[in-house]
């Protein structure tokens, strides 16, 4: 018995115990999600969950560590448990991506491909598919390297540096953690936060937020270290770029795009003082003043800014860099946290943050379990008019709608805006068709997939609540969009001035390139990217010879619905909803490709959207009097709308940047020659 009792305790001692760490996900004061990360000895399982209107990640992470960093893994991904079903109700297969580290290089596989790549020593290989568990591992690991940087595999060099080391409060005592901030992974830095002991305490404070189960308490005050330590980034770097004073700015010899007459004049010179425009005309007759910063345009094309109409803004992104670097001057949020959404504002008017300008739209939505990610829930008439209201005092000039917000207060909501001066759009909410919506009150309908699902109502509900942009993807590959009801809706929306921000980039299939071999929404800039940004941008196969010619069938059916809103009249403002300024060019190369002549494209981008949002006495064109927003591109755009590529510097509020060199600043290395049309 003895000896049997001696043998039980030494095996006791060589099993691991299991350290387990459960989290919370949490999203704008709601529950989304939970994540459980379970180490026994040197192996680690992580398992995350966040839903998120119908859909959202489901991950499994498995690991093997040597010297605090994964050797071996499988990542395991999917739909959320909502969502994790096809339209016939069928589960939804988890992909699968494993990776190995041994003997000098790294063997990964992940959807029937395998790549062996060198292994740098002491590298950290970057799953394609992460969960905040990876961020901190990758931090915790970074950490313990000299100058807190690493090779990581398939490419490329992290390094770490710890923002804030403090303690917290938390159930009567002190609980310390640390800011870590990861740099070169990705065109943005990563923040995570780590406990004493270098796990994972709580992911960065955004809309979807694991923290440590029973800190949800703290989660204000970290969000406040990281805004504080996100604004004096961006204003360093905003710092770095800033132009030189000179007593003015000339742009001379260049073809100047007349976004009021949709003509070119040739060989123009613009005159700028301050932040405005003084003078435009013929090379030959305007006089540069003394002492001028004169820039050279001959053989390219001076544009009005370009405005993206849908947007998001977060802190701490590179969205700023990479809007102004394409030639973006105004951008319209369409729904962000409000404290982010006004500081950035602020901060871009006083160019202590690299961005174009920003309008903002108030977001609503209304309770329920698939509620958007917003803590603007309205239930009631004056619940909806405090939040009109409230937006309408921050300045805001929109009210963007979304899916929940009951039928009933739409009519209350339009009336409450009109009555302040403010535009109404958004998403359809549920129970009410595109043309019910723009007769109770909308100005504008956001995303051209409400343009096919309003035909299909009953389907939203049946057999469970389902996306409007799921229900588009189904119907789009054979739907009729010259049917005469289609005719009718468009009718309808031309005799009543509706404007059409169709984010027509969304919808357009990526598994096959164009005949040029280019991205059909990111164009050459795919290339450009770092690394590790490349790989999760490029497309996927899409799966099955029929599944890529449905694919196909709808993005036609998309841009042929795009040119028959077009030829009716019907105001089109031009929008992404996708990654900052790289997505842009790809949405108004879409018009192109629908028919769109290209001098009416760049109208769309410049006069059409100042005048939408009633800011073309000072906006939209390149004209005597109007704040100096405008772009020089080395090409023709109003002949080829893809040469908007070639932008080569922004001016912003009189402000020149150069776009290679904002590029640059994120991780982007633009070639030194672009290829020819």
């Amino acid at each position: 018995m003895q000896l049997a009792s001696l043998f039980l305790l030494l095996g006791a001692a060589q099993t691991p115990t299991p350290d387990s760490l459960d989290f919370v996900v949490w999203n704008h004061g709601r529950r989304a999600g939970e994540m459980q990360v379970v180490t026994t000895g040197d192996s680690v399982a992580v398992h995350y969950l966040h839903v998120d209107r119908q859909r959202g990640p489901r991950i499994e992470g498995f690991y093997r560590l040597r010297e605090g960093r994964p050797v071996w893994g499988e990542v395991r991904s999917g739909g959320a448990q909502a969502a994790a079903a096809d339209i016939s109700g069928k589960p939804v297969p988890l992909s699968s991506e494993f990776f190995e580290l041994r003997d000098g290089v790294v063997r990964a596989w992940s959807g029937g491909d395998t790549t062996t790549t060198a292994l740098p020593p002491g590298a950290f290989y970057l799953a394609r598919t992460a969960t905040p568990y990876d961020d901190a591992a990758l931090a915790a690991y970074l950490l313990r390297q000299p100058q807190h940087r690493a090779p990581t595999v398939p490419q490329g060099t992290a390094r770490v540096e710890v923002a804030f080391d403090t303690s917290l409060v938390l159930a009567g005592r002190p609980t310390p953690v640390r800011l870590a901030v990861i740099d070169g992974a990705g065109l943005a830095p990563s923040l995570v936060w780590l406990d004493e002991r270098g796990q994972l305490f709580a992911s960065n404070a955004g809309w979807f937020i694991a923290v440590r189960r029973g800190a949800e308490q703290l989660l204000p005050a970290l969000r406040a270290f990281e805004l504080r330590y996100l604004e004096a980034r961006d204003a360093a770097l905003a710092a770095r770029f800033a132009p030189k004073s000179a007593p003015a700015l000339v742009i001379r010899n260049g073809d100047l795009f007349d976004s009021e007459t949709g003509k070119v004049r040739t060989r123009t010179t613009v005159v700028i003082v301050n932040d405005r425009i003084v003078a435009v005309g013929p090379a030959d007759s305007v006089k540069t003043p003394s002492g001028a910063t004169v820039i050279d345009a001959s053989g390219k094309t001076i544009i009005p800014g370009l405005w993206d109409m849908h947007t998001h803004a977060f802190q701490g992104s590179a969205d700023g860099v990479l809007q102004l670097a394409t030639g973006i001057t105004t951008v319209r949020d369409m729904a962000s946290d409000i404290d982010v959404a006004t500081s950035r504002r602020a901060r871009a008017d006083r160019a202590t943050l690299l961005s174009p300008r920003l309008l903002l739209a108030g977001f609503i939505e209304g309770p329920g379990k698939w509620a958007g990610p917003s803590e603007v829930l309205v239930r009631t008439e004056a619940e909806a008019r405090a939040w009109v209201a409230r937006y309408d005092s921050l300045g805001y000039k929109q009210i963007k709608l979304y899916n929940l917000v009951h039928p009933d207060l739409v009519p209350v909501i339009a009336s409450e805006a009109h009555a302040r001066g403010m535009r109404l759009s958004g998403h359809v909410p549920r129970g009410l068709s595109v043309v019910a919506a723009v007769s109770v009150g909308f100005d504008e309908v956001q995303h051209g997939a409400f343009l096919f699902s309003t035909f299909f109502q009953d389907s939203l509900y049946y057999p469970r609540m389902r996306a409007y942009s799921e229900i588009a993807s189904i119907v789009a590959p054979t739907f009729n969009v010259d049917a005469p009801e289609v005719t009718a809706l468009i009718g309808f929306l031309r005799e009543r001035g509706t404007v059409v921000d169709g984010t027509f980039n969304i919808w357009q299939d990526r598994s096959r390139a164009l005949s040029d071999g280019k991205d059909p929404v990111f164009g050459p800039t795919i290339d450009w990217l770092p690394p590790l940004e490349r790989r999760g941008m490029l497309a996927g196969s899409g799966g099955s010879s029929e599944a890529t010619a449905r694919a196909q069938s709808a993005s036609a059916a998309y841009r042929r619905m795009l040119k028959r809103l077009f030829d009716a009249g019907v105001t089109l403002v031009a929008g992404t909803d996708n990654l900052a300024g790289l997505s842009y060019h790809g949405e108004l190369e879409i018009y192109e490709r629908a028919g769109i002549p290209a001098p009416n494209v760049l109208q769309i981008a410049t006069i059409t959207a100042a005048r939408v949002m009633k800011q073309d006495k000072d906006y939209g064109s390149v004209s005597v009097g109007k704040v100096a927003d405008l772009a020089l591109v080395a090409g023709r755009p109003a002949e080829f709308i893809t040469d908007l590529r070639k932008t080569e510097l922004v001016v912003r509020a009189g402000r020149v940047y150069r776009s290679r060199e904002l590029f640059e600043a994120v991780g982007i290395v633009v070639p030194s020659s672009l290829p020819r049309r």
